[in-house]
């Protein structure tokens, strides 16, 4: 990561914070929201890549938009009570900065936000505040994901 990407992180992180905050009390995430965090970012990471000389960051970063895209779509085709359209979606943006970060980083903050939802998941289930089949919001954790991969990757 370096400072010319800033302002891209920045705007990866405000929108993170409304995703997530509207993915735990409502357990959707708005197309419209997505769609303007996947185009910002996209836009941000352009001018990061043309101010930086990094122009193989960009296509590391698109194509790890379309890798998670298609690897969550498959996962909610599979399993389709599992995994919500939105989070399918989100998938694009999370896919975006993770590239960014690295091919190792977008295995491993996707790992990370799996793991931390599944986390989660089991604790509301230990603690008896939710069900095996109780919905979940899962988009929180995919943000939460590439958070902890963009601090472990300064």
């Amino acid at each position: 990561m370096n400072l010319v990407s800033i302002p891209a992180w920045l705007i990866f992180a405000g929108f993170g914070v409304a995703l997530s905050v509207i993915d735990f009390r409502e357990h959707r995430l708005p197309n419209k929201l997505v769609a303007s965090a996947a185009g910002t970012g996209l836009i941000a990471l352009a001018a990061s890549a043309i101010l930086g000389d990094d122009l193989a960051g960009l296509l590391r970063a698109v194509s790890g938009a379309l890798i998670v895209f298609i690897a969550l779509l498959l996962l909610a085709l599979i399993a389709p009570t599992g995994l919500g359209m939105g989070d399918v979606k989100l998938g694009v943006v999370t896919g975006l900065y993770l590239g960014w970060l690295g091919w190792s980083w977008l295995f491993w903050g996707t790992f990370i936000g799996f793991s931390l939802g599944a986390i989660w998941a089991v604790g509301l289930v230990l603690l008896k505040k939710a069900h095996r089949s109780s919905a979940v919001a899962f988009g929180p954790f995919l943000i939460l994901g590439v958070v902890v991969s963009a601090l472990l990757a300064i």
